[in-house]
């Protein structure tokens, strides 16, 4: 087939433009005006076949460039992160573009029409467990509002019986391919270069990214119709994760005990200050509520559907680290 790609020069993106080429996919990949990327499009180019389209996903002229023709479409344009600062420009792309692209993919009979979501737009789950039944919630940040409005977008789509697919991972980590490190990685960057990290009750669903591409790769097979895939990978105490990283260092990391309200507390701070600065991702209320609060989530579909096991997610944190990805 041939795969309309939005956001494959970012680290999730890359792993599953990666992906979709290994599965003998032919890929049309939209790269932002003035974007430098020529080494990762060399990689993809060594991997299969992969046209450029330069343009702004917020454009409707460029994206009918990109969906004539193409037989379905991965979108991952976003824009990731804690910082209030960038609240319009995610309302204009996490939210609008992501809703308009999705209706003008189904509109021209593309089949499957996969959107990157974030289990984000699901929290809090009412029940207490994230799963493709849960629905969209309000969401405490810019960034969980503008991925739940796309996911509400999504949602009716699939309701007029739409081959939408919408996969939601965790805190996905790995070394990333020729691109920045994730999100989850800089938030902590800190912890890597300080050699201190905080001893939090609760814990974090992490996946590792490699999954995350073969998922995406996977799920490209039209006539299946809509789905919605849970990709939360596996529970990690806050501990293990720092162990991880300790681990990937080859030295040990201090540990300083924090309660979860002065957690949370710090990730309020952080919020108002990065309503006016620039601050490291990672910290943010939000944050501190879904780690300490070790939301579970049910993967049981994604696995049986796509016939996957998760790796380790605590060995693609260490090897992120050995590879410099922090």
């Amino acid at each position: 087939m041939l795969i309309a790609v939005t956001g494959g020069t970012g680290y999730l993106g890359a792993h599953t433009v990666r992906a979709l080429l290994a599965a003998g996919h032919g890929v049309r990949l939209l790269r932002a005006p003035g974007e430098s990327c020529d080494d990762l499009l060399g990689r993809f180019r060594e991997a299969g076949p992969v046209e450029v389209i330069e343009g702004d996903v917020r454009s409707d002229a460029v994206t009918d460039r990109l969906l004539n023709g193409a037989d379905a479409l991965f979108h991952a344009a976003g824009v990731v992160g804690t910082s209030e600062r960038h609240e319009q420009l995610m309302w204009d792309i996490n939210a609008y573009a992501t809703e308009r692209i999705l209706t003008r993919a189904v509109a021209r009979g593309l089949d499957p029409v996969v959107n990157v979501s974030s289990y984000s737009a699901l929290f809090p789950a009412p029940d207490g467990v994230i799963s493709p039944d849960t629905p969209t919630a309000d969401g405490r940040s810019s960034y969980a509002r503008t991925k739940g409005y796309a996911d509400r977008a999504a949602r009716r789509l699939q309701d007029d019986g739409a081959p939408v697919v919408v996969t939601y991972p965790s805190s996905v980590v790995g070394p990333a391919f020729h691109t920045a490190p994730g999100v989850t990685q800089k938030g902590w960057a800190p912890i890597v270069r300080w050699r201190y990290g905080p001893s939090v009750p609760g814990g974090m669903q992490m996946v590792d990214v490699r999954d995350i591409g073969e998922v995406h790769a996977r799920v490209m097979a039209p006539g299946r119709g809509p789905h919605r895939y849970v990709c939360g990978g596996v529970m990690l105490t806050f501990d293990e994760m720092v162990d991880a990283l300790a681990d990937g260092l080859g030295r040990r990391v201090r540990r300083v005990p924090l309660s979860a309200a002065m957690m949370r507390g710090l990730g309020r701070v952080s919020d108002v200050a990065g309503k006016r600065f620039e601050i490291a991702d990672g910290l943010s209320y939000e944050a501190a509520l879904l780690l300490t609060a070790a939301t579970p989530t049910d993967d049981t579909a994604t696995l049986r559907d796509l016939s996957l096991a998760w790796r380790d997610p605590r060995e693609a944190i260490a090897a992120s680290v050995r590879a410099g990805g922090a």
